[in-house]
C-alpha cells in the first residue's frame, strides 16, 4: 500500500498527546503507511486558520499548496457557542476546502471531541449534537469526508466506564485520545480499528473504544473512506 500524506489543520484538541503521530504509528505498524503534518496553535480557530491576510493565514495556505492526499481540518470547541462563530467556522472550512481541492486532495472534517464540562448551555453530549449539525451540513455541501469523534465521544461519555479527558477536562486524556485515533483509521480505511495495537491501555479498555469507533466510522450510512475502495 502506498503511504498516503496527511495534513492535520487544528489546535490543541489536535496537538495534545499528538493525535497525528499516534494514528501514523498504530496504522503503520498495522500495515497502513501515512506520513503526516501538523499545522495546530493552542486555542486556534478555522478562521484563524483560513484568513489570508495574516502571516500565518498565509503559511497555513502554502503548506496547503504543497500538496496532500487528505487535510484534516479541526475547529475550536467555541465555534458552536454563537450565530457569528458558526458562519465563520463553515466559511473557513469552504475556503480551506477550496485550497484543498485546487491540489487533487481530500477535506476530512475531523468533528472534534466536546469538553467535558458544560460549555455554556451545552453538556458535554450535548455539545455533540451541536457540532455534528454545524459540520455534517457544511461537509454536505463541500462534499467533505468527516471524522466523527464527536459521536463516538457522545457514545462512550454514555455507555463506558472511561474518563477521557485529562485533568483540565478540556483537553484529551490517554482514553480520548486513543478514541480519537480509532475514529480517524476506520474512517480513512473502511477497516475496522481492532487491527491496532492498544497503545499502552489496557486491552479491555481498548477493545471496548475500538468498539465505539468502529460502531461510529463504519456504520452502513457512512461513505466508504478515502483510502479504502
Amino acid at each position: 500500500m502506498r503511504s498516503q500524506r496527511l495534513l492535520f489543520i487544528g489546535n490543541s484538541a489536535t496537538y495534545v498527546h499528538d493525535l497525528p503521530r499516534m494514528l501514523r504509528t498504530l496504522a503503520g505498524e498495522a500495515g497502513y503507511p501515512l506520513e503526516v503534518t501538523t499545522v495546530a496553535r493552542g486555542g486556534y480557530t478555522l478562521a484563524q486558520h483560513a484568513d489570508g491576510t495574516t502571516e500565518h493565514g498565509r503559511a497555513v495556505l502554502a503548506e496547503i499548496q504543497k500538496g496532500y492526499d487528505l487535510v484534516f481540518l479541526q475547529d475550536n470547541g467555541n465555534c458552536i457557542t454563537t450565530p457569528a462563530r458558526r458562519l465563520a467556522s463553515q466559511q473557513a472550512c469552504r475556503t480551506l476546502d477550496s485550497a484543498i481541492r485546487a491540489t487533487g486532495g481530500i477535506t476530512c472534517l475531523y468533528i472534534r471531541p466536546p469538553y467535558g464540562y458544560a460549555l455554556g448551555e451545552y453538556s458535554p453530549v450535548e455539545q455533540c449534537g451541536e457540532l455534528d449539525g454545524l459540520f455534517t451540513g457544511i461537509a454536505a455541501e463541500l462534499g467533505a469526508t468527516c471524522a466523527f469523534v464527536n459521536r463516538a465521544f457522545g457514545i462512550a461519555i454514555e455507555e463506558l466506564p472511561y474518563d477521557l479527558w485529562g485533568p483540565d477536562h478540556a483537553h484529551l486524556g490517554p482514553y480520548g485520545a486513543y478514541l480519537a485515533v480509532c475514529v480517524f483509521f476506520a474512517t480513512l480505511f473502511s477497516t475496522s480499528s481492532s487491527v491496532l495495537s492498544f497503545n499502552g491501555l489496557p486491552a479491555e479498555a481498548a477493545r471496548a473504544l475500538q468498539g465505539v469507533a468502529d460502531a461510529v466510522a463504519l456504520e452502513e450510512k457512512s461513505p466508504r473512506g478515502p483510502f479504502k475502495g
